[in-house]
């Protein structure tokens, strides 16, 4: 059964790609150059790392790409390409504007950071504003999220809490 979503939201990370881009691309240049050209320097890598260097960049400027959010009636799941974080509304505390410094998590992605001394599972893209979710059973006690939307994203998290209490 397809359970329809409350909100949805994705956000391309134009910067993460445009860099991720650039170093996948210098390792297929060196393929292919040491390839035609023959061996990179004195000691050279073999072709197989400069494919698999290329391969395994690719995978990961696809699949941190962007950031999804998607809300439904039973849970929140947050995540980049197949790195997903699901969390039922029954485990939701309590819902609030993170106001701790984007330079607190040390840059974009995934992160496990501790705040106020609670541990927090964090899917941060830099320059949006987060959201805190308080949890009750977790390994985490709180999960934070970027979104472009707070007040919005709040509103519905509110909403679902209350609905569960």
């Amino acid at each position: 059964m397809q359970t329809k979503n409350f909100y949805e939201e994705k956000i391309f990370l134009k910067w993460t790609v445009g860099i991720l881009t650039v170093i996948t691309a210098v390792f297929l240049f060196l393929l292919f150059y040491q390839i035609l050209a023959g061996p990179i320097g004195t000691n050279p890598a073999p072709n197989w790392f400069f494919l698999f260097m290329f391969l395994l960049f690719l995978g990961v400027m696809i699949n941190f790409s962007r950031l999804t959010i998607r809300i439904t009636p039973r849970y929140i799941s947050v995540g980049y390409g197949i790195i997903k974080h699901s969390i039922l509304w029954e485990n939701v505390g309590d819902c609030y504007l993170d106001e701790a410094s984007t330079i607190r998590y040390g840059g974009w992605g995934i992160r496990i950071a501790k705040i106020k001394g609670k541990w927090r599972l964090v899917y941060n893209v830099i320059g949006s504003p987060r959201i805190v979710l308080s949890l009750k059973r977790s390994r985490f006690k709180e999960f934070v999220f970027s979104t472009k939307n707070p007040e919005e994203v709040i509103k519905i998290a509110k909403e679902r809490i209350s609905i569960k209490k």
